[in-house]
């Protein structure tokens, strides 16, 4: 009897969405992929986390912007994040119920922005990323407060911790902020070594 030897099956490619042209040799992979989770940090957090996100709204994605109370649409839409997919969504303050209003917005969006309840526990963090993972969808976690306590609750893939260098459209203490220089130090459990870039950004 002949035996035969049946090939692997060779492995789906993991899924995965675009990031903006300047973001693609700083994020791992050069894309987001899904089921992961992105902290964005620093004095920059939320203009940047708008950046992470934006090229997966112009290709098509809908994105939910949860607790973000700092957010502005005219920001979003210069960091080029399409507002026509774009969902605002304002959890409750109590945990239990901020916990099931995040997960609802999970189960029906591609992208979702979050800004961290106070209140929330290390079990309704792992129980978010663990259903975030099973929907293929992508977390971006933004920490305004500028600490790194956020990484305690959550285990991010990617940490994306931003420290603004020089700002742009000043002269003298007057004038019109047009742009700044961001130095971005990029770790996390998905990066195998630490590295730091600099990026031109707007916002």
């Amino acid at each position: 009897m002949r035996a035969v030897i049946e090939p692997f099956p060779a492995l789906s490619p993991v899924p995965t969405l675009p990031v903006v042209a300047a973001l693609q040799s700083i994020v791992p992979d050069g894309e987001l992929v899904r089921g992961r989770t992105v902290l964005c940090s620093g004095d920059a957090a939320v203009s940047l986390a708008l950046l992470v996100v934006a090229a997966a709204t112009q290709a098509g994605s809908w994105l939910a912007v949860v607790g973000v109370p700092n957010l502005g649409l005219l920001a979003a839409s210069e960091q080029g994040v399409a507002l026509q997919r774009t969902v605002l969504v304002t959890p409750a303050d109590n945990q239990r119920e901020w916990a099931s209003t995040v997960a609802t917005v999970v189960d029906g969006f591609d992208v979702v922005m979050l800004e961290i309840s106070r209140n929330i526990t290390v079990s309704d963090a792992r129980k978010l990323q663990t259903r975030i993972q099973a929907r293929r969808a992508v977390l971006v976690v933004v920490d305004t407060a500028r600490q790194r306590a956020v990484q305690s609750v959550f285990v991010p893939d990617v940490v994306l911790h931003t420290t603004t260098q020089q700002w742009h459209g000043l002269d003298d203490g007057a004038g019109h902020v047009q742009s700044r220089d961001v130095r971005v130090q990029v770790s996390g459990r998905r990066v195998p070594k630490p590295t730091q870039h600099c990026i031109h950004h707007v916002g």
